[in-house]
């Protein structure tokens, strides 16, 4: 059996404490209109017990109300963000509060996953980095010694100096286009482009120093992108099919779609296990440590290709290519009509 009262909420009991000290005070009132001895006892004794009652009542909700609240804060300061305010405690007129509170814990545990998580990346970049410029510094310094000494063939030796050179150079210029494109307040140059002159003219450039590649279909159709920017996309997604493809064939297209506009490079190239399909674009990325000192590439390249395409709104993709490699596919909006 319910006790009577127990299903009143707070403001209704505290609305009853109100009235009934309201009487006492109208009673008050009405005994000091009569001063006597008796009737000042009387009214000091009147008033002694809603005063107890209101401080005590008092007392009690604060209590209620505070030490809970006070207890999941500390939980939650500790970094236990499952706590919450007890739903008994907090009853449905503070129903709002226990909301709330549960919003801010779910907000900062992912927060602070967002931190670990940037965490992890950076110090994996880092680690990455070191790696990546091991090989190049030990060669330089293997060379440098040799050239000292006089040892060995000296043209071929420096040939293999400029080449290191050029890989510094190459991966010093990929993480200061990286740390550009990682700046919010990086605003690309758009205009409304036909990409079929832009995909012919990055087909040309590759070709001059990696060999022929193939365009089945070009076809007609306008993007609001960044030019250069584009270009870039383009240049780094032909050279990588070409290093990989060694003499096997690298093929183009360009189509369009309902809202954008669709670049696909196929390459007959070794290809990427399924498993590791979602690694690729991913900074400093070692698939195979083999094939990318073979092809010197350092895993820059497609990482600069899904910033610029994610700065477009636009999409990058990686599959198996009907070639037996690697397709990559590139959606970029198109412009108005």
């Amino acid at each position: 059996m319910t006790p009577r009262g127990a299903g009143l909420s707070l403001p209704v009991k505290l609305a009853a404490v109100a009235a009934v000290t309201q009487l006492a005070l109208a009673l008050a009132i009405v005994a000091l209109a009569r001063p006597s001895p008796g009737a000042t006892v009387a009214l000091l004794a009147l008033l002694a017990v809603p005063i107890a009652i209101v401080y005590l009542l008092t007392r009690f909700v604060v209590g209620r109300l505070t030490v809970p609240v006070i207890d999941a804060y500390r939980r939650l300061a500790a970094g236990d963000f499952s706590a919450e305010l007890p739903a008994a405690t907090a009853g449905k007129d503070f129903l709002g509060l226990r909301v709330g509170f549960r919003a801010m814990a779910d907000a900062l545990a992912r927060s602070l996953d967002e931190i670990r998580g940037a965490d992890r990346e950076r110090r994996r970049l880092f680690a990455d980095l070191a790696h990546e410029l091991a090989t190049p510094t030990s060669t330089l310094l293997g060379l440098g010694a040799a050239l000292k000494h006089g040892t060995g063939d000296r043209a071929r030796m420096l040939e293999l100096l400029e080449r290191e050179l050029a890989r510094l150079e190459r991966l010093t210029a990929d993480l200061r286009d990286l740390a550009a494109l990682d700046e919010p307040d990086l605003e690309l140059e758009r205009a409304p482009i036909e990409l079929a002159p832009l995909v012919e003219a990055a087909v040309a450039r590759a070709a001059v120093t990696g060999g022929p590649i193939a365009t089945c279909r070009l076809t007609a159709v306008t993007a609001t992108v960044d030019a250069m920017r584009l270009e870039q996309v383009l240049d780094n997604l032909l050279s990588n099919a070409r290093r990989h493809a060694g003499d096997g064939a690298v093929e183009v297209t360009l189509a369009a779609a309902d809202r954008d506009a669709v670049i696909t490079v196929d390459d007959a190239g070794p290809g990427v296990a399924d498993g590791e399909l979602d690694l690729l674009g991913r900074r400093l990325a070692r698939l195979d440590p083999s094939r990318s000192r073979t092809t010197g590439g350092h895993g820059l390249g497609l990482a600069i290709v899904r910033s610029i395409v994610a700065r477009h709104g636009g999409t990058l993709a990686f599959a198996r290519s009907p070639l037996g490699g690697l397709r990559v596919t590139v959606t970029v909006p198109r412009a108005p009509a």
